[in-house]
């Protein structure tokens, strides 16, 4: 009996609609070739890929392939044109990838390894989905769309996202009728010529509205943001002036959990404390105060809207310096040091917490 020939992939019965996204290092060949070790090659990689990977994972994308160099995924919500939180997050995935080369960089830098860039591209069309048999739990995407937001990845400036024309209408036509993007500006850098198409293809960069807290696309942060009222400065500039304590700023959705916290480290200590259930205000509250004011955050992982981790690379590209100590239920400690450079074993408290341990983590941390 014959064997038959199996296909190496097959392809549905029918199309979908998706927005499709590749992120790729740049001249990553000049750069590792000045790395002799083997070992310090595949930690250059992995660094990127697994940062970036956890990224868009966080923002409900799924991977589709990676070359070493890039990273290819795409938002399954997104086929779904009136989910428009999910095209929401297509940009904000971007704009967190954007704000991880700091802390990326730092870690590459702690292991004696060159500096590290990428470009960010997106687009939104439509896809043929296939699956391969050496990858049959994975979904493979093909398609002018595809190719399209392949080319246009080198038009994005270093560190930076550009998206195609077709995602650019989608948002462009909601704009005056939602307010999810009203906080991005566009502006068209340049144009794809498609073979076989008599126009050429627009290409957009992205800008995050000035008036947003966590505006980190431009390289001065904190001068773009609004400032205090008198009285909160005065109030601010006050709080300072207590020398002897450390600044900490905690941050997790469980009011009863926080208000444990703060007794803990305010009452009982004598810490200087902030404390926020909101982590969109806590990122605003830390972009609006100087860079160095806090000496440590302290972040629950599992949080609505702004997760821990995001909230994490938010600060961390305000300032790259900042302790962070991550709390959470779930025993992740093992993932998320391999998925966030500068993230160790004790940098993760366990819940439920007991005051004693917590207490010491958080001197251990300071001193």
């Amino acid at each position: 009996m014959e064997n038959e020939e199996k296909e190496e992939i097959s392809f549905s019965n029918k199309s979908l609609s998706y927005c499709v996204c590749f992120v790729s290092m740049v001249d990553s060949i000049g750069f590792t070739f000045q790395i002799k070790d083997s070992e310090k090659i595949r930690k250059y990689y992995s660094i990127f890929i697994n940062t970036m990977a956890a990224i868009s994972r966080n923002f409900g994308a799924k991977i589709i392939k990676n070359t070493g160099t890039s990273l290819v995924y795409f938002f399954p919500k997104t086929s779904s044109s009136d989910n428009q939180s999910s095209f929401r997050d297509v940009l904000e995935c971007g704009i967190t990838m954007i704000a991880a080369s700091d802390v990326i960089n730092e870690k590459l830098r702690e292991e004696g390894l060159p500096p590290l860039y990428y470009r960010i591209s997106a687009d939104y069309g439509r896809v043929e989905v296939a699956r391969s048999i050496s990858s049959p739990d994975t979904e493979d995407l093909f398609g002018t769309t595809m190719n399209v937001c392949a080319k246009i990845n080198s038009m994005a400036p270093q560190n930076g996202m550009v998206i195609g024309s077709n995602l650019y209408y989608y948002y462009s036509a909601r704009k005056s009728s939602s307010s999810l993007f009203n906080d991005y500006h566009f502006e068209r850098i340049g144009e794809y010529s498609i073979t076989g198409s008599e126009s050429p293809y627009p290409v957009y960069s992205i800008l995050v509205s000035k008036d947003r807290p966590d505006t980190i696309i431009t390289p001065t942060i904190h001068k773009s943001l609004k400032s205090y009222s008198d009285h909160e400065y005065d109030q601010r500039l006050q709080h300072q002036k207590q020398q002897n304590a450390h600044n900490i700023l905690l941050v997790d959705d469980e009011p009863d959990i926080l208000l444990t916290y703060k007794t803990f480290l305010l009452d009982i200590e004598g810490y200087n404390v902030d404390a926020f259930t909101d982590s969109q205000k806590a990122l605003q509250y830390f972009a609006q105060v100087n860079p160095s004011y806090y000496d440590l955050v302290v972040i629950d992982i599992r949080m609505p809207g702004l997760n821990g981790l995001q909230l994490y690379y938010r600060i961390k590209a305000m300032n790259p310096d900042i302790k962070v100590l991550f709390v959470s239920a779930l025993d992740l400690a093992k993932e998320m040091v391999s998925i966030l450079p500068g993230v160790k074993i004790e940098d993760i408290i366990q819940k439920p917490v007991n005051q004693e341990n917590f207490v010491n983590k958080i001197k251990a941390t300071l001193t």
